[in-house]
């Protein structure tokens, strides 16, 4: 998005908020606990919608999940969509088909949780950011999303400039509600338990959850495991197992070892993947005002967070790190170092999406997280060399 009224542009959508009295849910997935967390003293929640969820007769809090077509919501009511980007494009279209509209009957996790604490009380909410120690990894899964395939060497960070980072983005921001340290593998980066426990001690009680990943194929030290499990983190494992059978015991040992030492984590089992597809896509032809277009349509929510800057789309962040994106302009990042009080509703803007251009360079070689990218492809397909 571009912005137009810098530092206003939620202006109208927190009088819509206040207008509502209570609230449903869409989403009771990992997004809508976390919601739930943030706001059980802030905002009434009437009602949870999941489809999924509803067709087993499961209750959140007392009350029956129900699927869309069972809501009857009223004028003084709202749902705020909480599930994850990959569903984000497709549960948009569906509320739209039943004749709500956004901003007005339906409202974004992330823009309702910036905009409620930033107007109500003058506060930085963040819904997540993604910190990337290292590219670093012992696979090489076609359909990278950090681009590995295509890089020529791994990116590794230096320990004191993760902390800088860290530090420099908890002078600007009061609470995050997902703290997420990626990869890369990051069991393979050396200095990961420093920067959790890191992160843990001096910032912990402003993250809802902090978070890290593995691919499964990775057994760290029990030296790893007993500091991790003294830190309020938990980790994704995701189960590759069926595109890279031969770690199956790693896996399996892995999840021994977790429960051994009581680190909190969770397994992931991911039926398909997006592709992003930067090596056949192409819209360069695309205008300026239909770039913009392209990169509001993409349910894109990430930023990364490097160098002491925001990067208004990790994915390009990622992207341009392995060499396949060009340069990124100066408007595709904000420097939280000349961050002010003065500025935090333009700081809040952009971590929405508001920057000075409307889109990313990379959006000329991204399909995009769109409710049209229906081409679903296995995880962790693995390639042999280069693309």
């Amino acid at each position: 998005m571009r912005w137009r009224n810098k530092g206003h542009e939620y202006d109208e959508l927190y009088f819509q908020i206040c207008d509502k009295t209570g609230f449903y849910l869409f989403g009771c997935g990992d997004y809508g606990r976390q919601f739930l967390k943030c706001f059980q003293n802030e905002v009434s929640i009437v009602g949870y919608i999941d489809k999924r969820l509803a067709e087993c007769g499961y209750q959140m809090n007392g009350i029956r999940c129900i699927d869309l077509h069972e809501l009857s919501l009223k004028e003084e009511e709202g749902i705020i969509l909480t599930i994850s980007q990959c569903e984000r494009s497709g549960a948009i279209e569906q509320l739209e088909q039943y004749g709500y509209q956004k901003n007005k009957d339906f409202f974004l996790i992330e823009e309702f949780i910036s905009v409620y604490y930033l107007y109500k009380y003058n506060r930085v909410y963040f819904l997540n950011i993604s910190l990337l120690p290292s590219t670093v990894c012992n696979l090489k899964c076609r359909h990278c999303l950090n681009f590995n395939p295509f890089a020529e060497e791994f990116y590794v960070r230096g320990w004191e400039e993760l902390k800088m980072d860290v530090d420099v983005f908890f002078r600007n921001i009061d609470y995050i509600m997902l703290f997420h340290v990626s990869g890369g593998e990051p069991m393979l980066y050396k200095h990961t338990a420093d920067l959790i426990e890191y992160i843990d001690r001096n910032y912990g009680d402003r993250i809802g959850t902090l978070r890290t990943v593995t691919n499964g194929t990775v057994v760290p030290s029990d030296e790893i495991l007993e500091r991790l499990s003294r830190c309020r983190v938990e980790i994704t494992v995701d189960d590759y197992r069926e595109a890279v059978p031969q770690y199956k015991e790693q896996f399996d040992e892995l999840i021994h070892k977790l429960d051994q030492h009581k680190v909190k984590y969770f397994i992931n089992k991911v039926e398909s993947w997006v592709d992003l597809a930067p090596e056949k896509t192409d819209y360069s032809y695309m205008t300026e005002e239909q770039l913009i277009r392209h990169r509001a349509e993409c349910g894109q929510t990430w930023q990364e967070l490097r160098d002491g800057k925001l990067y208004s789309c990790n994915y390009a962040s990622y992207a341009t790190v392995a060499g396949i994106a060009g340069e990124e302009d100066i408007e595709e990042s904000y420097d939280l170092r000349s961050c002010t009080p003065e500025k935090k509703r333009e700081l809040v803007e952009f971590r929405l999406g508001y920057t000075d251009k409307g889109y990313t360079n990379f959006c000329k070689k991204c399909r995009g997280f769109t409710a049209h990218d229906t081409d679903a492809v296995r995880p962790a397909v693995q390639v042999e060399r280069n693309l």
